[in-house]
């Protein structure tokens, strides 16, 4: 005579598995499928409704450190206002020991630069924002085998006396660096950070929204006219050359000249 728990399992069991398995798999599909459109159509109005205050993108300040040369963007004129030191610090990478610093001191970092962009251009100013950090991050962390040994600038008394012991003996010595050298050469940013700002604003890179088209030249690209004030004028010279939509200026009017400059304009 059967048991109650043999009654029991028939009665539960009295479909085969594969029968429930198979009803309840398109159902759980089509749960996932939904909440993914949900989602995606989340995620879109996020991203278009969000585009900060008014203004936003139109100036973009690049800030240098004085003593290591390390660069931050940033569209903040101050980067000791939170939250924007905490976004600013996690610009910084780790190349060592002693090569990021805890905290932003506002004696260390100073304006470099100023990007500014015409008034309503703020999408411009964003996505040129973005492909200046993403130039800087492959700086950083994208370098050849070159990048081991030492520039001629860094040579001491004691490489220069072994490259010439080396050639004189016939052989080729090229002085490597140190772990502690090498975060330092990296964190040094400035001449590269000048030369992308020059790439970027030419339109270089694929997105790159400076270059627009313009029906007046037939849909050709237009480049966005952009004005750069520097802290310090001889700074531009980093670069190789610079697109003719870029104008260049002075953060701050100098407070006394030689004379020469008015003479040479006049």
């Amino acid at each position: 005579m059967p048991s109650r728990v043999d009654a029991v399992s028939k009665l539960e069991f009295s479909e085969p598995p594969t029968a429930m398995n198979t009803t309840s798999r398109p159902r759980l599909g089509r749960w996932s499928s939904t909440l993914r459109t949900y989602l995606r159509q989340a995620h879109t109005g996020r991203s278009q409704a969000c585009q900060g205050p008014e203004g936003h993108g139109e100036k973009i300040w690049v800030f240098r450190h004085r003593r290591s040369d390390q660069i931050i963007y940033s569209f903040e004129e101050r980067l000791d206002v939170p939250p924007q030191g905490f976004h600013a610090l996690k610009q910084l990478p780790f190349n060592g020991k002693k090569t990021k610093p805890a905290k932003l001191r506002k004696d260390y970092w100073s304006p470099m630069a100023l990007i500014q962009f015409p008034k309503g251009r703020g999408a411009v100013g964003r996505s040129v924002y973005q492909r200046l950090r993403e130039l800087k991050h492959l700086h950083e962390v994208s370098w050849t085998d070159a990048f081991r040994y030492k520039s001629a600038q860094e040579f001491t008394a004691a490489d220069e006396k072994r490259i010439a012991d080396e050639k004189a003996a016939g052989n080729e010595y090229k002085p490597v660096r140190s772990k502690a050298e090498r975060g330092i050469a990296l964190n040094a940013q400035k001449t590269n950070s000048i030369a992308d700002m020059a790439a970027v604003l030419a339109g270089y890179g694929n997105g790159n929204a400076i270059a627009t088209a313009n029906s007046v030249t037939d849909g050709q690209p237009h480049l966005v006219q952009v004005s750069i004030s520097w802290a310090n004028d001889q700074d531009k010279d980093y670069a190789e050359a610079w697109s003719k939509n870029v104008t260049h200026g002075l953060l701050d009017e100098p407070a006394y000249t030689s004379g020469n400059e008015a003479e040479s304009t006049a």
